[in-house]
């Protein structure tokens, strides 16, 4: 199912509740023992309470609050039965003493099951939150490439936060159903004429409020989207601040933010509005149906006070727990779109995983990296991204990169060399044609332990918020402070690092922002150079160095030769020059080569 397609909808005031069986399997799947010992926490807690309120009726009439009858004696012979069962005589004390005692047990078991809804619901959205994450790890960089990075930051956190109420919402939905099931069992037993009068106008009243469920539901779908937008503006602004400055057109982004913001206040205060005319709506109609049992229960059924007296209060609770179903059903109608929406995202991610057969429970455990002894073969390599009305990226590429020399792809923007260099990484499947490691063709068998003997540095090369030995470290976990700095002196990065304040402890700043572009690119090379890779990309990884650098990380990478293979995306004369080959591109085909 891709990500907002939707499945076949339930017709009728139900189609607020679509997406909530899926989401209540869920629940129940990832922790079976757990949900099956909540269920029956949930009927010990109704029961205990029924019991107490059953109870209350002999003792009532033992205090001479009504004349007993038939009904009467019939619960009378029940509770005396269980008094016997469990050895006890059922005088005032006693009754008062089993009373207190079934208040402490359902207290207890409340709190029990309480606890245990929350520990199964929090369980289930961090595992649901980090299945989602394992899936966009997992997925084609293809795929991945097509999707706005502010989508896949709403899903991994304004939606799964939204899924954490929507499984909220469903528990409580599940508590107030059970609970008004077990009341309306204990109201029969006294009743049954009552309890039919009851339970119609209950269900009248939740009939009344269907079609605010479905608005519900809707707003909740609008919801969904609005905060998409939201995060989109939030993401493209904060990336493009500077940007935004230097044009001064901050306005634009205010006003653009402002709207939708605007628009996610308008949803969410019409789907407030829709749940509190709904709670209005129940209220009245509880006191109407309440007025209504009690004339019904006194002059047509002839009940006597006690009888009367705990039917009104097991109403009461009744009519109590259908206002919190139906509050928490118009909750969980908003909130369920959120995970039929995540759901989705996570279908598609799946279905784009590069592992065939895996799904979020990958191996902690990576396959060895490949050697590469002969060198890499490109063969007549094509590749279209699949817009309409484009031209392919690449057409029938074919060239060959000996081991352990360097091989320069130059050209004029546009030509394909940042996307054939993708494919030598295997971040990208050929259309059609292949690529050779040492003869043997890079597919989905071998993918993941080829990128695991390469490295890569881009034009833009992204440092984490972190100190510079952290930023290097995370190509290498346990490298030395040698280690760090030899790989700094490769990269013609020693000196300036030595001359920060903290040197390898200095903070890099968000995306590396407390560094110039160039000493950037020369802390992203040291980083590649750490993991010693088999072949090492570099995309117009020098375009920001001055010419002494330049000169300095070139001789770096001449002295490389022989020990790994270097692919470089360039058209600077420094390191066309130092190539061993040179590989002309233009409209996605080999013009040339020398």
């Amino acid at each position: 199912m891709a990500p907002g397609s939707a499945p076949a909808r339930p017709r009728g005031w139900l189609n607020g509740f679509r997406g909530a069986g899926p989401l209540a399997r869920a629940l129940a799947a990832y922790r079976p023992h757990t949900a099956a010992l909540a269920v029956l926490l949930h009927l010990g807690s109704s029961a205990t309470e029924a019991f107490g309120f059953l109870l209350l009726i002999p003792l009532l009439h033992a205090a001479g609050a009504g004349a007993a009858d038939d009904r009467q004696d019939r619960i009378a012979e029940l509770m005396a039965g269980l008094a016997d069962a469990v050895g006890a005589e059922l005088a005032l004390p006693a009754a008062l003493g089993g009373f207190v005692a079934l208040a402490a047990v359902r207290a207890a078991t409340v709190w029990q099951r309480d606890v245990l809804l929350a520990r199964m619901r929090l369980d289930f959205v961090h595992r649901f939150r980090v299945t989602l994450h394992a899936a966009v790890a997992r997925a084609k960089w293809r795929s991945l490439a097509g999707q706005r990075q502010s989508d896949l930051q709403h899903v991994l956190t304004g939606d799964v936060h939204r899924v954490g109420q929507a499984a909220a919402h469903l528990v409580k939905v599940t508590s107030a159903g059970l609970l008004a099931v077990t009341q309306l069992a204990v109201a029969v037993l006294i009743s049954p004429p009552v309890s039919a009068v009851a339970l119609a106008a209950g269900a009248l009243f939740l009939a009344l409020t269907g079609p605010l469920l479905r608005r519900s539901r809707v707003l909740g779908d609008q919801l969904t989207g609005v905060n998409r937008v939201i995060f989109a503006h939030v993401l493209d602004f904060l990336v493009g601040l500077k940007l935004a400055k230097s044009f001064t057109s901050e306005r634009v982004h205010v006003h653009r933010f402002d709207a939708a913001v605007a628009a996610a206040r308008r949803r969410q205060l019409a789907a407030t509005t829709a749940g509190a005319t709904a709670r209005a709506t129940l209220n009245l109609g509880t006191a109407v149906a309440l007025a209504g049992v009690a004339w019904f229960t006194v002059v047509e059924a002839g009940l006597a006070l006690p009888e009367l007296a705990v039917l009104v209060a097991i109403f009461a609770r009744v009519m109590f727990a259908l206002v919190n179903l139906q509050q928490s059903a118009h909750e969980l109608a908003n909130t369920l779109p959120a995970y039929h929406h995540a759901q989705g995202m996570l279908l598609a991610l799946r279905r784009a995983a590069e592992d065939a057969g895996r799904g979020s429970g990958e191996s902690a455990h990576e396959p060895p990296p490949m050697a590469l002894n002969a060198g890499l073969a490109v063969r007549a390599v094509s590749f279209d991204y699949g817009e309409q009305g484009g031209r392919p990226a690449l057409t029938g590429v074919t060239f060959d990169i000996p081991a352990g020399e360097i091989t320069a792809l130059s050209g004029p923007s546009g030509a394909g060399k940042s996307t054939l260099a993708d494919i030598l990484l295997g971040l990208l499947e050929p259309t059609s044609g292949s690529v050779l490691v040492d003869g043997s063709p890079l597919g989905d068998a071998n993918r993941r332990p080829w990128r695991r003997s390469a490295a890569y540095v881009p034009q833009e090369p992204y440092l984490f918020h972190d100190t510079i030995r952290a930023n290097l470290a995370w190509a290498r976990p346990g490298a030395t402070d040698d280690d760090l700095w030899r790989a700094l002196r490769a990269a013609a990065a020693e000196d300036f690092v030595k001359a920060l304040r903290h040197g390898l402890d200095t903070v890099a700043g968000d995306r590396g922002g407390r560094l110039s572009g160039g000493e950037r690119q020369r802390i992203a090379l040291a980083r590649a150079l750490l993991a010693e890779p088999a072949l090492l990309v570099l995309d117009e990884a020098t375009s920001q160095l001055d010419a002494q650098t330049e000169r300095g990380v070139v001789a770096a990478l001449r002295a490389l030769r022989g020990r790994m293979t270097i692919i470089a995306v360039a058209h600077r004369p420094a390191l066309l020059d130092a190539a061993d080959r040179v590989v002309l591109l233009d409209s996605g085909r080999v013009v040339g080569a020398r």
